[in-house]
């Protein structure tokens, strides 16, 4: 070969492989697409000690299926591929990995419990795949911003702020005692809440406890509770946990009223202890637009029915149900070309999105990912009817 020849080929191999590096920084990523359909992870605690927390999942997959009814997504019908994190950290990135690595999912859309989405945090941004947050409510999931991670719900921050609001709206004297779990779940709460405590209102907690998950007593924290002269207990616990409690402040004769966050819900727990005077005390958030059985919930509940048709509807079966409606929104946006570039541009341009089944709506920036800060309060008034409300005895207006 010549010497004018190589350096020509030289030079035109040089100018590719320049080339190369561009095409690839800037190659849309249409992982999880073809042309007929839109692989979405939708990851859970279908099994153990959290399982009824699965029901999420089974809303979010249900409202995919209920797309996929009406034709799907320009022309393309979307596929939840549910998988068990059995709410365990190594289980959930094992979940993840699969998701990721074996189904090649475009996005992913659940967890409800933030240890699990701490422990996943790194694979998801390392693999840059686009991730809905469906439950779980640790703040540092989608804080720092990233452009991969998204809070569908309120974050522990915000549930905290109404948490302490409506117990601060409640008739004075505010003694107000806290409770909460050890670990970074109870943490996420418990932290904001009396910052936000102090911030707002100068006060601080008369009592401040902390009791560990799977604890079969909170005998020791009630009698603390009782000591401190307590008129107002914030309760940041699981449904278990919640349950023990309330059973023991009714037969300790405690009859103050108690404020729990997000990993408890009314229906459940009026299930678990069975009576309603050891209920009375208690109201629990809500992220909905009204309580369970309400008209305003009947069409999400014949969507949910469609699928599911022999599993009971509790109100975790509408909480993922609103980040789905954004995601749908997002897709449906992008257009037919559809890329996780243009998706997280889409969610990204959400401002006041109102889901129709989340009390707060939905915005988000480049700037904040935490797309939801209203939430409601739900109790059971003395007839044994659900009620929300937006502050100390004022119920929200009726949906």
């Amino acid at each position: 070969m010549s010497k004018s020849k190589y350096f020509k080929l030289a030079c035109q191999f040089a100018a590719l492989s320049l080339a190369l590096p561009l095409a690839t920084a800037y190659a849309a990523d249409t992982t999880g697409i073809t042309a007929d359909t839109i692989k979405i992870g939708v990851p859970g605690a279908f099994t153990g000690f959290n399982a009824p927390f699965g029901a999420v999942e089974h809303g979010i997959s249900a409202y995919y299926h209920s797309i996929n009814a009406k034709g799907g997504i320009h022309g393309r019908k979307l596929e939840p591929i549910e998988i068990d994190t059995a709410c365990n950290e190594a289980q959930g990135i094992s979940a993840f990995k699969k998701l990721i690595f074996d189904d090649k999912v475009f996005f992913i859309n659940g967890i409800g419990c933030s240890g699990v989405g701490l422990a996943v945090k790194p694979l998801v941004l390392t693999n840059k795949t686009p991730f809905l947050v469906a439950q779980a409510v640790n703040p540092d999931i989608s804080s720092p911003v990233t452009p991969y991670v998204f809070h569908t719900v309120p974050t522990s921050v915000d549930a905290g702020n109404t948490q302490v609001d409506f117990a601060m709206s409640a008739p004075e004297p505010h003694r107000i005692a806290v409770i909460s779990f050890n670990d970074e779940w109870g943490k996420s709460y418990h932290d904001p809440e009396v910052a936000y405590l102090e911030k707002k209102y100068n006060t601080k907690p008369v009592v401040d406890l902390t009791m560990a998950r799977g604890a079969t007593t909170a005998v020791p924290q009630l009698l603390k509770i009782k000591e401190a002269n307590a008129t107002f207990i914030i309760a940041n616990l699981y449904a278990v946990e919640t349950a023990i409690m309330l059973r023991e402040m009714h037969d300790l004769g405690i009859n103050i009223p108690v404020i729990g966050g997000f990993a408890t819900n009314i229906v459940d727990l009026l299930a678990r202890v069975q009576s309603l005077d050891i209920m009375r005390p208690y109201c629990g958030l809500d992220a909905m637009i009204a309580p369970i059985g309400s008209p305003a919930l009947e069409p999400w509940n014949k969507i949910f029915q469609a699928t599911y048709p022999k599993e009971s509807i509790t109100t975790y079966t509408y909480l993922g149900m609103g980040g789905a409606v954004a995601a749908v929104k997002a897709m449906e946006a992008a257009g037919p070309e559809l890329t996780r570039e243009k998706f997280i541009a889409e969610l990204e341009k959400l401002r006041d999105f109102d889901t129709g089944i989340l009390a707060g709506k939905i915005t988000f920036t480049p700037e904040d990912h935490q797309g939801v800060k209203q939430s409601a309060v739900a109790c059971y008034d003395d007839a044994g009817n659900a009620v929300f409300y937006a502050s100390w005895q004022k119920p929200l207006a009726a949906k």
